[in-house]
């Protein structure tokens, strides 16, 4: 059939010619290529089929493209025949199946650099950045996953961020829980907050603690169902044991959502009556994780007064909400500080006693274990005492306790 649609003809008549034949006749399209296929083994008859002619833009020839590849590595010529095969798309009218046609150009590539990936793993983030802007299919995505999970452990600081977001972009609703549960018990955020602690590095917003949290938040940002199905996973969290600083990381930055606040708070509020989440855990996340949330002092502040406030109801909250404050004045700068020590004040005049006696012991805690970061907002402390005809004998006790110590700190300066 072939040699019979074969005269000298102009291409675009040929292939006029040879469409109306195979449109007349389907039977004959598989005849055709498989014809084809059996006369252009000899690479040699495949390189003239490439070069302009009658057959040039009218047959598929990107399923032959992976015998190719080791001469495209090392031949630069745009003689090349990987390059002739490539060459001839520039030509065609439109593309019947662009998504096959995308797959098989892409299908090399990503061979090629998942097994750059396994042989330099210190390329792992270039290679993964290649990757995220490829439209790769479920199958290539799940291996390359499993991969870079597997070596969570080991991987470098530095290329945490990377990973996780590259992890939680590419995510299927049916591979969601399992990528989840790899993170969580693979992202060791104990030993990775402790390393921070001991580094001279200053603190700072870009702190690779910082952009690991971030790309966790891009990823409950970027699909609602990874957002969803991280939320449920710490829902269904049931021990003490099982919570993990992650865990309490994550709830933050899931409180900061505006969308799902409400929610959230109840669930931290319910695992602290529960004693599932406890003032120890949360006091290590903060203190310890203090780089990575330096994006976030507005949210634990906020999540604290709302704890603070629900001591009145659930007594059982006040160590959690005692802890959430103490740490984050340890833990933050001046201007943070200044908000902490506003908000107790606030606190103790709200004239709700639980309230008030928690932000008392928690503004003792804090003269007593840094006086000399607490006497520089004396001046809004001394605002109390305009409060002072609502106190009971053991709050007004507590607060010259606090005035003693603050006095006789500014005597011996």
């Amino acid at each position: 059939m072939l040699i019979d649609l074969l005269p000298d003809i102009e291409p675009i008549l040929f292939r006029r010619n040879l469409g109306i034949k195979l449109r007349s006749q389907p039977n004959l399209i598989d005849e055709f290529i498989k014809d084809l296929q059996e006369n252009t083994q000899d690479p040699s008859d495949f390189r003239k089929l490439l070069l302009p002619s009658t057959l040039a833009d009218n047959v598929p020839r990107t399923n032959r493209l992976p015998e190719f590849y080791d001469e495209l590595e090392h031949d630069n010529s745009s003689s090349c025949t990987a390059r002739l095969i490539l060459h001839q798309l520039r030509w065609l009218d439109y593309i019947a199946q662009p998504e096959e046609l995308t797959g098989k150009l892409i299908e090399p590539i990503v061979i090629y650099l998942k097994e750059l990936m396994n042989e330099s793993p210190e390329l792992t983030v270039p290679v993964l950045d290649a990757l995220s802007n490829l439209t790769l299919h479920s199958e290539s995505l799940d291996d390359i996953r499993e991969t870079i999970l597997d070596r969570l452990e080991s991987a470098d600081v530095d290329d945490l961020a990377i990973i996780i977001k590259f992890m939680l972009q590419t995510v299927t609703p049916y591979t969601v829980d399992s990528v989840i549960y790899g993170i969580r018990q693979k992202l060791d955020f104990k030993s990775l907050g402790r390393v921070q602690q001991q580094s001279t590095q200053k603190v700072s917003k870009h702190a690779p603690e910082a952009f690991i949290l971030e790309s966790i938040k891009l990823g409950l940002q970027f699909h609602k169902f990874v957002c969803d199905a991280w939320f449920k996973s710490i829902i269904a969290l049931e021990s003490q044991n099982q919570h993990k600083v992650i865990d309490v990381l994550v709830l933050i930055i899931l409180y900061s959502m505006t969308s799902i606040k409400k929610k959230v708070e109840g669930v931290i509020r319910k695992k602290i009556i529960q004693g599932q989440i406890t003032a120890s855990l949360i006091q290590e996340a903060v203190v310890y994780h203090s780089d990575g949330l330096s994006g976030y002092w507005n949210t634990i502040l906020s999540l604290a007064e709302s704890l603070l406030r629900s001591c009145q109801q659930y007594n059982s909250i006040s160590p959690c909400a005692s802890v959430l404050y103490t740490s984050a004045f340890k833990s933050t700068d001046a201007y943070y500080r200044q908000e902490i020590i506003g908000a107790l004040v606030t606190h103790i005049g709200s004239g709700v006693e639980v309230e008030m006696n928690v932000a008392l012991e928690v503004l003792l805690q804090l003269v007593q274990s840094d006086v000399c970061s607490v006497i520089v907002y004396s001046v809004f402390i001394k605002g109390i005492l305009d409060y002072l005809d609502n106190l009971n004998v053991y709050q007004i006790r507590t607060l010259f306790d606090i005035f003693s110590l603050l006095a006789l700190t500014v005597s011996f300066i």
